[in-house]
């Protein structure tokens, strides 16, 4: 005969749930902290991209806060240069000097001079621009100079000279640098002015000249127009000769007084 079965004991639910749980753990654990460390390294590259806002954490933005900063320590100084009433050019005479002098703050001293505003506080280059009747205008002084506090002062200086009389303009340019770089911080329009070249002493026909230059350039631009016109005075001139009376009637001979003093 079969031997009977033993009694099995009765299914628990909550021994099974147990044993399901306790062989899950570990894998939740890894699964959270690869989460963890996955988002640690994503917010670490997200704070070295442009832009963020943090300092140090990009090239770009600390370079553009250094230019800002640099920007706001300028201050407003004065620019002192020659006055041109007072420049005396001559047609292939000699070189008239030209100052320009920038100082830290306004002190509005020096006759004959023309003053201004400028910008100050930094490493300052100024130029002259020169163009008109061939003119020159050579540099004798570095371009850039500092001028950082309000006590420094700076000049520059140039030999301003013209081959032809007429009208020369001058444009004085003002730039602002950051420290010893080309990185512009600011730069004022030019100040422009215009100075006459005379002609030279004892060219009293240089008025003639200038005017004979002007006609015939005009002339060459009218073209066509500037023949016609030619053509039209010439034939004016001949119909003029033509129709002109004479000036007088011409001697006639006295044959009768040539008679009566004739021996008979």
């Amino acid at each position: 005969m079969a031997e009977p079965e033993e009694p099995q004991p009765p299914y628990s639910q909550g021994a099974a749930a147990s044993g399901f749980g306790s062989g899950c753990f570990p894998w939740t654990v890894l699964a959270v902290l690869i989460a963890l460390v996955s988002g640690l390294f994503l917010l670490l590259g997200r704070s070295d991209e442009p832009g963020n806002g943090r300092p140090g954490g990009s090239k770009q933005q600390a370079y553009v806060d250094e230019i800002d900063e640099a920007r706001q320590q300028l201050f407003k100084g004065e620019l002192v240069r020659t006055s041109t009433e007072s420049m005396d050019l001559v047609a292939g005479g000699d070189p008239i000097p030209f100052r320009a002098q920038i100082l830290g703050s306004w002190r509005s001293d020096g006759s004959g001079a023309t003053h201004s505003r400028t910008s100050a506080g930094a490493q300052i280059g100024v130029k002259l621009h020169c163009s008109g009747a061939q003119v020159r205008c050579t540099p004798l002084s570095s371009e850039r100079q500092n001028v950082i506090s309000k006590k420094d002062a700076a000049t520059w200086l140039w030999d301003v000279s013209a081959e032809k009389a007429g009208t020369v303009t001058l444009s004085v340019a003002v730039t602002a640098y950051y420290r010893d770089t080309d990185t512009v911080l600011l730069e004022q329009p030019p100040t422009t002015t215009h100075v006459q070249v005379a002609a030279p002493p004892g060219d009293s026909f240089g008025w003639a000249e200038q005017a004979w230059r002007w006609l015939s350039g005009a002339i060459t631009s009218l073209g066509g127009l500037a023949v016609s016109l030619t053509a039209i005075i010439t034939l004016a001139v001949l119909l003029a000769r033509r129709t002109t009376p004479a000036t007088g009637p011409e001697p006639e001979n006295d044959d009768t007084d040539a008679d009566t003093n004739s021996p008979s």
